[in-house]
C-alpha cells in the first residue's frame, strides 16, 4: 500500500512539473499571438521566441518549469507537425520532395564535411565537429541527440554541439523571414531554401508559415524529407564504428521520425477526402498556433550566458557550416528552381 502510495505521490509531482511549465507556454504563446496580429510583419512565432528568451534571461526560472517545457518542445511540435499533414496532398507533397532532393543531398553531405575539414584545421574535438555538422546539416539537436548514442560522445561534447547549432538556429529564425523578402524570392525558391537551410524543424514550420501558408506547406515538407537522412548517416555511421557501437538496432530505432508517418497518413486522408476542406482549415489552425508554443519553449531554453562560456572556435565552425549551407541552397533556388 505505502509503495503505490508512493509512486501515485511521484506521478502527482511529475504531472504538476509538466503542468507548469506547459502553461507558462500556454500564456506566452496567447500573449505572442496577440501582438502577431497586431504587427504581423513581426508574428506571433517571433514574439514568442523573444518573450521566452526575455523570461529565461533576465529572471530565474524554477527547474519545476523545466518538464513541461522538454514536452512541449519534442511533443506538441511533433503533433503539430502531423495536424499540418492534413493540410497538403499526397501529390503536392511528392512533388515538392523531387524538386529539392538533390539539393537536401548536397546540403547534407556537404555540409558535414565542411565542418569536419574547418574543424581540422582549428584543432577541434573530431566528435565535436561531427556533431556540429550533423546538427548543421540534418535537423539540430534531434540529429545530434540520435548520433551521440552512436559514437558514444561525452555529455559535454553533446552540450557544447548543441548549444553551438542552437544559436545558429535562433539568429536564423530572427532573420530568414527578412532575407528571403528582401532577395525577392517567389514562393517555391523560399520555402525550399527554409527547409534546407534552418537547423531545427520547429524553427523551420514555423519561419515557413510566419512569411506564409504555401511557404511553410513547400518548408515543412522540405524539412521532413531532410530528417530522413538521419536513418541512412546511422547506418553509415553504425559501420564505419562496428566495433564501438554494440546496440545499432536501437539506434536505428531511435532515428526514424515516426511522426513523419502520421504526416504521411492525414495527408492521405485529406487527399482521398476523408478530412474536409473545413476540418482541414481547423487543423492547421490548431497546427499553426502549437507552433507559436513549441517557439515559445524554444526562446525559454535560450541561456545567453552558457552560450558565452563555449569558446570562439565551435563558434566558428558553427558559422562556418551555417553560412555554406545557406549558399549553397541559394545558388540552387536561385539559378535552378529560377
Amino acid at each position: 500500500m505505502g509503495r503505490r502510495f508512493s509512486i501515485l505521490q511521484n506521478l502527482t509531482h511529475q504531472f504538476t512539473s509538466w503542468l507548469m511549465g506547459t502553461l507558462l507556454i500556454l500564456v506566452i504563446a496567447i500573449v505572442a499571438k496577440y501582438f502577431g496580429n497586431l504587427f504581423p510583419a513581426i508574428g506571433g512565432v517571433i514574439f514568442a521566441l523573444l518573450i521566452g528568451i526575455i523570461i529565461r534571461n533576465s529572471m530565474p526560472l524554477s527547474e519545476r518549469f523545466q518538464p513541461g517545457i522538454q514536452f512541449v518542445v519534442k511533443n506538441i511540435l511533433k503533433l503539430a507537425i502531423v495536424l499540418l499533414g492534413a493540410t497538403l496532398s499526397i501529390r503536392s507533397i511528392l512533388e515538392i520532395g523531387s524538386q529539392s532532393i538533390f539539393i537536401i543531398l548536397l546540403v547534407v553531405i556537404g555540409g558535414i564535411l565542411v565542418t569536419i575539414i574547418v574543424g581540422r584545421l582549428l584543432k577541434i574535438d573530431k566528435m565535436l565537429s561531427l556533431l556540429i555538422g550533423i546538427g548543421t546539416s540534418i535537423c539540430g539537436a534531434t540529429a545530434i541527440s540520435v548520433v551521440k548514442g552512436v559514437v558514444h560522445a561525452k555529455e559535454s561534447v553533446t552540450a557544447y554541439a548543441i548549444s553551438t547549432i542552437f544559436f545558429f538556429n535562433i539568429l536564423a529564425t530572427i532573420l530568414y523571414p527578412w532575407i528571403g523578402q528582401w532577395l525577392h524570392l517567389n514562393t517555391i525558391q523560399l520555402g525550399i531554401w527554409i527547409g534546407t537551410t534552418i537547423h531545427d524543424t520547429s524553427s523551420v514550420v514555423a519561419v515557413g508559415y510566419l512569411v506564409g501558408e504555401e511557404v511553410g506547406e513547400i518548408a515543412t515538407t522540405v524539412k521532413l524529407v531532410r530528417t530522413l537522412f538521419i536513418l541512412p548517416l546511422v547506418f553509415v555511421i553504425s559501420f564505419l564504428l562496428v566495433n564501438k557501437s554494440n546496440d545499432k538496432n536501437a539506434s536505428l530505432k531511435g532515428a526514424f521520425p515516426v511522426f513523419i508517418i502520421g504526416f504521411l497518413l492525414m495527408s492521405v486522408f485529406y487527399s482521398v477526402g476523408v478530412i474536409s476542406e473545413e476540418l482541414s482549415t481547423i487543423l492547421g489552425t490548431l497546427a499553426k498556433f502549437l507552433i507559436v508554443m513549441v517557439m515559445a519553449g524554444v526562446g525559454l531554453q535560450v541561456e545567453w550566458k552558457k552560450m558565452r562560456n563555449l569558446g570562439l572556435k565551435p563558434f566558428i565552425a558553427g558559422f562556418i557550416a551555417s553560412l555554406f549551407v545557406t549558399l549553397i541552397s541559394l545558388i540552387y533556388v536561385l539559378y535552378v528552381i529560377g
